[in-house]
């Protein structure tokens, strides 16, 4: 065990005992001092992942019933939360697209659709990315387009006239970068982009009532993530790390090229094609659905999971597999759906023990600041925090804290937990702050000060844009 994280975990028993020892609050239920003692115990074990985040999201379940906060059924219940099972079919349907190989053909005809200037060419790379992250996990996205983003850099070094070592650094770095920057901004489009989204929901349905449908995310994720990579494209093309020359027609050759090594499209990449188009059109129009008696009681999740179990029924190309094996299925990050409930299950135990209340009660002394600028405040603080945290752990932590300070100073929750929710997605900075991050870090063509002369002006422009799709445009879907 690193030494922080031992630390870590013996910091987190100390605050866990003393809390215990220490007299209730008189405004405070026991209950709801014992839940502050387990949230202060996830909350530092996350942050210093003292022990893997997926183990500490199981704590509600073993100490939630000893220290008498509730039975074991109700902390458990959060952990079947029906959106847990929306992000496990997503997750299986991506897995499929992986395993057919019809992503890899799909970014290859965009990036070869593109102009051939070196800034136009990264925007294509970028909106692959972004694309592709809005349907499958952005590790799994940046993983696929690194290769291919490494082979163009080495074209264009060898076929462009008179290159200086600046103008291939600029251009590597920003290739590279944009890449990983478009995974993460991709994700916040559609509920299954990435895990903070379905926290989110799962979240707002269990503790508001309130039902956020695959559609009603896409009408805010869709725009600002749009508006997001635009600006990041920019910035980093232009400004950050400017590029300006023209590919070659070598450039173009290599990826038409890589895209014939892959032979013509299959039957299994046309069958996962059609799977693809189903959930998605499914998801997208699904209010019209319900006006058929047949299809009336199909959720997102529902229709997460029949897409997820088509790849199992429908045979593969060789009629030896079907088009998804259960091995293959397996990589499947469990852990993360553990931690989706753990996080699902505190948050419950935050309202119920009367916690959330206190904590928005004690915080009433921001009642005279304008909305805008607490929003503008919780953006700053948790794109600046994930930087340094798991984005989900983040999410799971300050999503009742923000949720119970609204409805303390009489403000809608959707107004804190939106910026809470976004801002975890646009963390990027360091190489530790997203797994996209880490990917092309570890190629060895940027540096960490690279990284971070980039990433301060996007977790600007993110601060920026969260608060104002936050205060304007959310409570107009919500």
């Amino acid at each position: 065990m690193q030494a922080y994280k031992k630390k870590g975990f013996w910091i987190g028993i100390i605050f866990f005992l003393l809390i215990l020892l220490l007299p209730t609050p008189e405004t405070l239920s026991q209950v709801g001092w014992y839940v502050a003692a387990v949230t202060l115990l996830m909350a530092i074990w996350w942050a210093t992942e003292a022990v893997p985040v997926a183990v500490t999201a199981l704590l509600p379940l073993a100490l939630f019933p000893i220290l008498g906060v509730t039975d074991f059924k109700t902390a458990a219940l959060p952990y079947a939360n029906p959106n847990i099972y929306l992000f496990m079919g997503g997750f299986i349907l991506a897995l499929g697209i992986e395993s057919s190989g019809l992503h890899k053909r799909l970014a290859l005809k965009m990036l070869i659709a593109v102009g051939n200037s070196g800034a136009k060419l990264i925007g294509g790379f970028m909106l692959v990315s972004a694309l592709i992250s809005m349907w499958v996990m952005n590790t799994s996205t940046t993983l696929m387009l690194l290769p291919i983003g490494l082979a163009v850099c080495a074209s264009v070094a060898e076929t462009i006239p008179n290159f200086s070592p600046k103008e291939r650094s600029n251009f590597e770095i920003s290739l590279l970068l944009g890449i990983a920057y478009a995974a993460s901004i991709g994700g916040m489009s559609t509920l299954v982009g990435t895990a903070p989204n379905i926290i989110f929901v799962g979240f707002m349905q269990e503790t508001y009532g309130l039902e956020i449908s695959f559609t009603d995310w896409m009408k805010l994720g869709v725009p600002i993530a749009s508006i997001m990579l635009l600006a990041s494209w920019y910035a980093i093309t232009k400004i950050v790390y400017p590029v300006n020359f023209i590919a070659s027609v070598e450039t173009k050759l290599k990826l038409q090229n890589m895209l014939s090594d892959l032979g013509p499209l299959c039957r299994d990449e046309k069958k996962v094609l059609v799977i693809f188009t189903f959930a998605a059109s499914a998801w997208m129009f699904r209010t019209l659905l319900d006006n058929i008696y047949l299809f009336s009681g199909l959720t997102d999740a529902g229709i997460a999971i029949l897409a997820a179990l088509s790849f199992f029924f429908i045979p593969s190309e060789n009629n030896k597999t079907d088009l998804l094996t259960w091995e293959q299925a397996n990589k499947l990050p469990w852990g993360l759906l553990v931690l989706f409930g753990g996080g699902l299950s505190l948050a419950a135990s935050i309202g119920s023990s009367g916690l959330g209340g206190w904590i928005g009660q004690g915080l009433t002394i921001l009642g005279n600041v304008p909305s805008i600028i607490l929003i503008l405040a919780v953006a700053t603080l948790i794109i600046f925090l994930t930087e340094i945290t798991s984005n989900v752990a983040t999410t799971s932590t300050f999503l009742p804290v923000v949720g119970a300070v609204a409805i303390a100073l009489n403000i809608a929750p959707i107004a804190l937990t939106i910026p809470v929710v976004l801002a975890a997605s646009c963390a990027f900075m360091l190489p530790v702050a997203t797994p996209p991050n880490a990917i092309v870090f570890g190629s060895g063509k940027l540096t960490i000060p690279d990284m971070i002369r980039a990433g301060f002006a996007l977790n600007i422009i993110g601060i920026f844009l969260v608060t104002i799709f936050a205060f304007y445009l959310a409570p107009m879907i919500f």
